[in-house]
């Protein structure tokens, strides 16, 4: 017998429970470490988990599934048992999503990703080793991760569902003459995983500089190179789940409200299949969506998932999330664009180049209030010129400066962007998003 999704969730269901929600996870990830532009290490590990999601009389309860098999399986539900006895009933929830769904073909992922080994993984690394020293580089460190999967998913609610993936992640770290850069490169596709465009940005944001210097605190335009301007505004999209709105975040409120420069357009995308965030069904078996969050300078929805979206009389986003919706990939677009990162930098009198952040950190998550460190190389900006990389501490990685901001003025104030959009990544977390380079006037910048 085979012991899957469906299997789960029948057990579930006999054991009583009014709603079953199963799915079981099947992958393989693989790490490379690049240290002193050599390889350093490779690590493959395999998993098979999965989670079973219960409901009986308005009372929910969510565990883990360690082994898939029978004597794990029915620990399971016992526990399951156990903890929908115990929890207090959600007087607001309202069930699943009721199934079954069309979700068009099956995606089909990339076979240079899904049936790679290590020979592949060295020859993608060392690409981006020569390429990041041919650009001139005198070190090069960083990431390649590999991943493939498969989720399968079964409810009570009669969804009965499969999606493949395939995935791949560099991030490189090059260094020159005491300054680093950093640039992350995802990719559902291996031609889409560019190695010598990711080493060549990253070598030229440190050639953009001539020399270090010191800033004064006060306001400056700040261009937020696509990894920074990422990490910022994928947070609007943590901020537009319902749950997040309920508890009181920075667009509590704001719905149908102008938050945003009118050439915004950010959407929360869960569909589209070159994302590597991306899927054909959220956590209830729901299809995913491209949901528009920001138009025309106005929050358009929020986002949901199916009981969620009975209580607020709407539409499932395909956001759930069983317990509460949660975001999917952020995609921004942006209606008013230069040419090239160069343009983009020639348009400001007097700003910042910030390439990495870190520590980012919100002191009021309903007003919007934020900080972040800049790491790795900033460039000063006079008249249209790069001058300096910014070093007011003498630490690597640090620039001493740090970013204080308000998400809502934040997004009225990002009046440009580059035309250089490319999929990355947080160079320390796992989420994805869609972004070009961003110009954001009047930021307030503190120095050490």
């Amino acid at each position: 017998m085979e012991y899957n999704a469906a299997y789960v969730e029948r057990k579930a269901m006999a054991a009583g429970f009014d709603e079953a929600v199963a799915e079981v996870f099947a992958g393989r990830t693989s790490y490379l470490k690049i240290a002193n532009a050599k390889i350093d290490s490779i690590v493959t590990m395999d998993e098979r988990n999965a989670f079973l999601f219960v409901t009986k009389g308005k009372r929910v309860f969510r565990t883990n599934i360690d082994r898939i098999e029978p004597g794990s399986i029915g620990r399971a539900i016992e526990r399951a048992k156990l903890g929908v006895a115990r929890s207090v009933p959600k007087d607001d929830y309202y069930g699943i999503a009721d199934g079954p769904f069309r979700y068009g073909t099956a995606r089909k992922p990339d076979r240079a990703i899904a049936e790679y080994d290590d020979s592949t993984l060295v020859d993608v690394a060392q690409s981006a080793i020569n390429a990041a020293t041919a650009h001139g580089a005198d070190s090069v460190a960083g990431t390649l991760i590999m991943a493939t999967g498969s989720a399968e998913i079964e409810t009570s609610g009669g969804v009965s569902a499969r999606d493949d993936s395939a995935s791949a992640r560099l991030s490189l770290r090059a260094f020159r003459g005491g300054l680093s850069a950093q640039s992350v490169a995802v990719a559902t596709r291996m031609r889409e995983l560019d190695t010598d465009a990711t080493a060549a940005k990253t070598v030229e944001y440190i050639r953009m500089a001539s020399g270090f210097g010191r800033i004064r605190s006060g306001t400056y335009d700040v261009i937020y190179a696509q990894q920074p301007a990422g990490l910022l505004l994928s947070m609007a999209n943590e901020m537009a789940c319902i749950g997040s709105v309920e508890t009181g975040g920075f667009l509590t409120g704001k719905l149908g409200k102008e938050i945003a420069d009118r050439n915004v357009m950010l959407y929360d995308d869960g569909k589209s299949a070159d994302l590597v965030g991306s899927g054909r069904f959220d956590a209830e078996g729901h299809p995913t969506q491209r949901n528009r969050l920001i138009g025309g300078g106005r929050l358009l929805t929020y986002l949901h998932n199916h009981s969620t979206s009975v209580k607020y009389k709407t539409e499932s986003t395909g956001n759930a999330g069983l317990v509460m919706p949660g975001p999917n990939e952020m995609v921004l677009e942006h209606g008013n664009t230069k040419k090239s990162l160069d343009s983009l930098v020639r348009s400001v009198d007097r700003g910042v180049l910030v390439t990495n952040t870190w520590y980012t950190r919100f002191s009021n998550y309903l007003t919007g209030d934020f900080s972040t460190v800049p790491r790795d190389i900033a460039v000063y900006i006079e008249r249209g010129e790069p001058r300096f990389a910014i070093k007011q501490l003498q630490v690597s990685s640090a620039t001493g400066i740090r970013i204080s901001d308000n998400m809502i003025r934040m997004l009225k104030a990002m009046s440009r962007a580059a035309n250089d959009t490319v999929q990355t990544a947080s160079w320390d977390s796992d989420g994805s998003f869609k972004t070009p380079s961003v110009l954001v006037e009047g930021v307030k910048i503190t120095t050490a």
